[in-house]
């Protein structure tokens, strides 16, 4: 930003979802960011109770959306980016509501944003929150492989996170997203509902010729908490499983389908067995569960995965 020009106008929106104690404090630290009129979106996604007033008596001046059940991810997030966009913002930071920010961090984003219109969205350094001296994760990389996709972090930060680059996707715990790209690519993918719709919508930005950035100046504190449970047999399982699947069919060319399959069918059996001797089998079925559906084209499972 050239110095005395009027920064461009910011909303960041946060997603709760059953975890209000996270989103005051993950508020509280956006109380402090020194980036001049940004606006504060609360999306909330449907919990019970509501904790509207709760948010509202400690934090009057946000805007307060409220789903009426749980829309995921995607669909939660994409609420609060309509209302920004509808409301003139020319950035929109999606923001993880188990963070908590550094004062600088949406200056130090948006800083690296304007610095060539062809970026369409900007990554941050996500630091353990217990241990600030460790990586969370910085950006990721798309393999093909098992997992589909490689974390880039947990380790000490270090010169290996101090430089500013283009990446395969950066993850959602906290995303700067031009209104621009948001305009040309579209919101996030709600077929995906939660996990990957990150991974597929910078994917979509560079298939569309934008740059997807990590800037290492912007940090944020990260609990890592989710709320798709803990632990192995949980509804992550299933959900990863799917949009992988989602993933490749959207994305992927013939090779790399190949290469995607040939991981699955080394891995799935060693992980089977690994889970099996700890009791944990039940989370490798509800994964390939979520393939097959994926593939056949069934709708999200979600009440009974406890998810709405």
């Amino acid at each position: 930003m050239n110095p005395g020009a009027t920064p461009p106008r910011v909303a960041v929106v946060v997603l709760n979802w059953n975890r209000t104690a996270d989103t005051i404090e993950c508020l509280a630290s956006l109380a402090r960011v020194t980036y001049p009129g940004a606006e504060i979106v609360v999306v909330d996604n449907g919990s019970r109770p509501s904790p509207r007033e709760q948010v509202l008596a400690q934090f009057p001046s946000v805007t307060y959306l409220e789903n009426p059940h749980n829309l995921g991810y995607a669909g939660g997030n994409n609420v609060g980016l309509r209302y920004a966009l509808a409301h003139g913002h020319q950035y929109v930071c999606v923001l993880n509501n188990d963070t908590v920010v550094e004062p600088d961090f949406l200056r130090a984003a948006v800083a690296a944003a304007e610095s060539d219109p062809r970026i369409a969205v900007v990554g941050v350094k996500v630091l353990a929150f217990r241990d600030p001296s460790k990586v969370w994760v910085a950006y990721g990389k798309l393999t093909y492989g098992h997992g589909l996709v490689q974390l880039v972090g947990f380790y000490a930060d270090d010169s290996r996170f101090a430089v500013a680059c283009d990446v395969d996707w950066v993850p959602g715990t906290a995303l700067l997203l031009r209104r621009s790209a948001l305009e040309q690519i579209g919101l996030f993918d709600e077929e995906f509902f939660a996990y990957h719709e990150d991974v597929d919508w910078c994917t979509a930005a560079r298939e569309a010729g934008w740059r997807v950035v990590f800037a290492p100046s912007a940090r944020i504190l990260h609990k890592g908490h989710g709320t798709s449970g803990q632990g192995y047999v949980t509804p992550r399982q299933y959900l990863s499983g799917h949009n992988m699947v989602l993933f490749v069919r959207k994305h992927a060319r013939w090779y790399q389908a190949l290469r995607f399959l040939a991981a699955q069918l080394a891995a799935l059996p060693l992980q089977y067995l690994t889970r099996r001797w700890r009791g944990e089998q039940a989370g490798v079925f509800l994964k390939i569960r979520g393939m097959l559906d994926a593939l056949r084209g069934r709708p999200l499972p979600l009440e009974e995965l406890g998810l709405r």
